[in-house]
């Protein structure tokens, strides 16, 4: 009864504030100035705006003087433009799992809930703010953005998301408005067979690791290899193993004795989470525990390795569970859940109140911590780089597959097509004067993303292209790519529509990949986690669009070659393509960068991303010259002769 009493109160404070926002609406804009149609540029004619990121944002608190506040700093700043990622419908989460509104009261240090409370509707004070300082402001709407599907044990409850879904890992939260209601709509794994999916209810018998003793290398950015030496059979150390299991993925309970552990060094082949074939014949120690029992009861389980030094794996490929009729299918887990709420971290497991986690972790803090917070399954996907190689001393096993992409809506239904429509609409009836359309987001971890796309419509599709039943077959991965890149495509038609027809522009973002287009899951790439797995055809795209986004992670290393011909065809139009400067996680507000990009006749525009939450939040005064600040934007600007 105290949660619902708290939630009547919050809602009555939100639609007090909404309710503000709109008797005030038709006075304020009445204030703002009209901006101008031309941008300033650099000497090399480079366009620059910065983007801000609401919802991360809205976790200081933030009022409608300090919103203008900001604004004005990017006004002093000389811009003419600013680009806005709005707050989706519903807040839901990001790949922090606290980007959320949540309880005031639990020492969290997240103040988001306020800040809606205080603003009404953020994304209207954000624009409202710019047009009154006489500035171009564009929406970022990121479609497949419905939330990271981030998780809390089976049977807790976190009293401010919208719905909790029942998943393999227990319940996600946080969704946005349209899946809290509709998780039907989200990307489909394919199904499991039959015979398969009745082995799930059998005990587990045996649960066996391989890990790799020959060299490898593995890529950890884009020109940049870890290569690891390999070891000796008469060095392998062999480590001490510990059982554990769960029945809520919440607490874990380590079993004692009724197991045997065997190890061998066989001649094993290599392959990634999506069956790709790595390396063959390779060394590896392989850790067999047996005269296992764990019945369905106990759908969770994890492995400690103490005194192991370095053993490598591929989790994802080498880690398997068995029954006495065959192999299990299980996902794997690297990360152990953490609390942002120091209130709810001091308290016992069952006073503890859920839905205030933080980025889950790795390593000795998940070693530490899984056993009372149980863990966060696909995190991440298989990772940022490379083939997945991991070393980690606590593995969390769970019985069964994900049956959806997390967070991830399929543009195959009208329904979705159509709620990613009104936001549009919503945006350019806000008065945003143009719609910049993102593919990026946060709710598509997952390791075997090529198992994903199974929805009904996309099957038949495939079908009628192809000829080929990928229920009962095996299926292209680019080819399903293909055909949800198609259906998104007809979502952007319609939105230009409703953008033209308004008299604003359409922006739509793309990448390398959907000009060579590979299966991987490196950065940059159609399977890497923050993408939705699609592919579209650039060409149309293009022609489609009033200007053209490339948003690749350089890592302060531009690469002119990264969308060259995405560049030139947009060129050709006379279409401006902007690339993104990642101030927080590239390190690229300075001067050699920008240098680089300036040399790119093709580029038209470079958009400083992260720029409030990293700027405000990272060194308000701009006196320290290790840390990105206004000033640090001020001068680079001077010396780029932007005006």
């Amino acid at each position: 009864m105290t949660h619902n009493k708290k939630l009547v109160t919050l809602l009555s404070l939100a639609i007090s504030s909404l309710l503000l926002i709109s008797n005030t609406m038709k006075d304020e804009a009445n204030e703002r100035i009209p901006a101008k149609s031309v941008l300033k540029l650099t000497r090399k004619g480079k366009a620059i705006a910065p983007v801000i990121d609401i919802q991360p944002q809205l976790r200081r608190m933030h009022d409608v003087d300090s919103v203008r506040a900001e604004i004005q700093e990017i006004k002093r700043l000389g811009f003419d433009r600013v680009y806005m990622v709005l707050c989706n419908p519903g807040y839901p989460a990001f790949s922090d799992p606290g980007i959320v509104p949540v309880p005031l009261d639990k020492k969290t240090g997240n103040r988001t809930l306020e800040s809606i409370l205080k603003l009404g509707d953020p994304n209207w004070v954000y624009l409202n703010e710019a047009k009154k300082a006489g500035l171009q402001a564009w929406a970022i709407i990121k479609p497949y953005e419905s939330g990271t599907g981030s998780t809390i044990p089976h049977g807790a409850k976190a009293p401010l998301s919208l719905a909790q879904i029942e998943t393999v890992g227990g319940q996600h939260v946080y969704f946005d408005n349209l899946l809290s209601k509709r998780p039907e709509l989200r990307v489909m794994r394919k199904p499991l067979p039959d015979s398969v999916l009745a082995r799930l209810n059998e005990p587990v018998k045996e649960l066996e690791i391989a890990f790799c003793l020959d060299a490898f290398t593995n890529k950890t950015a884009a020109d940049q290899f870890f290569k690891y030496e390999g070891v000796k059979d008469d060095q392998v150390q062999i480590p001490e193993v510990g059982v554990w299991t769960s029945r809520e993925n919440g607490q874990y309970q380590k079993l004692d004795k009724g197991f045997q552990v065997q190890t061998k060094i066989e001649q094993r082949n290599v392959s990634d989470a999506n069956d790709n074939l790595i390396a063959s014949a390779k060394r590896h120690l392989v850790v067999r525990i047996k005269g296992l029992n764990i019945t369905s009861e106990h759908p969770y389980m994890a492995v400690t390795l103490e005194k192991a030094g370095k053993l490598y794996t591929i989790p994802y490929s080498m880690i398997k569970a068995y029954s006495s009729s065959g192999e299990i299918p299980v996902t794997i887990s690297l990360h152990a859940r953490a609390t942002m709420s120091a209130v709810e971290k001091e308290k016992p497991y069952g006073e503890r109140e859920w839905g205030l986690e933080k980025q889950p972790v790795m390593g000795d803090a998940a070693r530490k911590s899984f056993a009372d917070w149980g863990f966060e399954f696909e995190w991440h996907g298989a990772g940022f780089w490379g083939d997945g190689w991991t070393d980690n001393p606590v593995y969390g096993i769970a019985r069964g597959k994900r049956t959806h992409m997390k967070g991830t809506l399929c543009e195959a239904y009208p329904e979705v097509r159509n709620y990613w429509l009104d936001q549009v609409k919503r945006a350019v009836d806000m008065g945003f004067d143009g719609v910049d359309i993102r593919l990026q987001n946060h709710s598509g971890m997952v390791t075997d993303y090529t198992q994903y796309g199974y929805n009904e419509p996309i099957v038949k599709k495939y079908k009628e292209l192809y000829g080929v039943d990928i229920l009962k077959q095996k299926a292209d991965p680019l080819k399903i790519m293909k055909i949800r890149g198609d259906y998104f495509y007809s979502f952007l038609v319609e939105a230009a529509a409703v953008i033209h027809q308004k008299g604003k522009k359409i922006q739509v973002h793309l990448r390398h990949a959907h000009e060579a287009p590979v299966l991987s899951d490196d950065f940059n790439e159609l399977g890497f986690w923050a993408m939705p797995k699609i592919l579209l055809d650039w060409k149309k795209v293009v022609d489609l669009a009033d200007e053209v986004t490339l948003k690749h992670y350089y890592h302060n290393n531009y690469r002119t070659a990264l969308g060259a011909q995405i560049k030139q065809y947009a060129k050709r139009q006379n279409k401006r393509v902007w690339v993104h400067a990642y101030i927080q996680q590239g390190k690229e507000l300075n001067a050699g960068f920008f240098n680089e990009i300036e040399k790119d006749d093709l580029i038209g525009g470079i958009l400083l991303y992260e720029f409030e939450d990293s700027l405000f939040k990272a060194d308000p005064t701009g006196k320290n010259p290790a840390v990105p600040s206004l000033g640090t934007v001020a001068s680079l600007l001077k010396e780029f002769g932007y005006k």
